[in-house]
């Protein structure tokens, strides 16, 4: 069951921590189904690089934004570490390839599924803490997360930026203001229905977008990312 060493090298490139304990490494990898009498699984790895994972981006997050106030800095550090922000990073990893998985999980296509990928990200980042401390751990996951900040220069700008509900936060805005909700009209589509694009206009605070996406929810959630885009460039929301 040993790992793959080109991989393992690629991966400690990644995230700058060479691993000196590959035997803990591999158990990061591997899946309850993977049915071996005695062999320890990720879950317990799981459980402690789902703690470290947090207080490092809550870290991040509070140095990089020192003004932030606490609502805005959890609904960053929720959108980061969610389960599709997690296995997100796995992939752009390659964490998939190195899974040790069952007979049944394999079949089901388990190396693609965000859940375990999640799970294995942290697992990882638990051996990271486990063999090189906080400091090594704390590296890595600014090594990943940073370039996710992009360029943003405030708490707004950075939500606009990974949040993926933008209806929501659109419609808060809109509360807020004591303004009428959001409307979302379909105004185009085009292909058949197995391969259909979807244009939708947004409507709020007198002001308009159109946004597309290959169904109905998709080009909502487009349709809202830049009317988000537009109130932030003319009223600073």
């Amino acid at each position: 069951m040993a790992l793959d060493r080109q991989r393992v090298k690629e991966l400690e490139t990644a995230l700058g921590f060479r691993f000196p304990d590959r035997e803990l490494l591999e158990q990061a990898f591997i899946h309850p189904s993977l049915d071996t009498e005695g062999t320890a699984t990720y879950q317990r790895l799981e459980f402690l690089g789902d703690e470290v994972v947090g207080l490092a981006v809550s870290t991040l997050l509070y140095r990089r934004f020192p003004d932030a106030e606490e609502g805005k800095l959890s609904r960053a550090r929720a959108n980061l570490i969610d389960e599709a922000g997690l296995a997100e990073l796995a992939r752009a990893l390659d964490l998939g390839a190195l899974m040790l998985l069952g007979k049944g999980e394999e079949k089901t296509r388990g190396r693609e599924k965000e859940s375990i990928l999640a799970d294995m990200f942290e697992s990882l980042l638990a051996v990271v803490y486990l063999t090189g401390g906080w400091e090594k751990a704390f590296g890595a996951v600014e090594r990943l997360f940073t370039p996710r900040f992009g360029a943003s220069r405030d708490i707004e700008g950075l939500l606009l930026h990974i949040d993926r509900d933008h209806k929501t936060r659109l419609q808060e805005i809109a509360q807020d203001q004591g303004e009428p909700l959001p409307e979302y009209l379909i105004v185009d589509k085009q292909g058949p229905d197995h391969e259909s694009l979807f244009t939708v206009e947004c409507r709020v605070l007198g002001v308009t977008a159109q946004g597309s996406g290959r169904n109905r929810k998709a080009a909502e959630q487009e349709s809202a990312r830049r009317l988000l885009l537009l109130l932030r460039e003319k009223e600073g929301i």
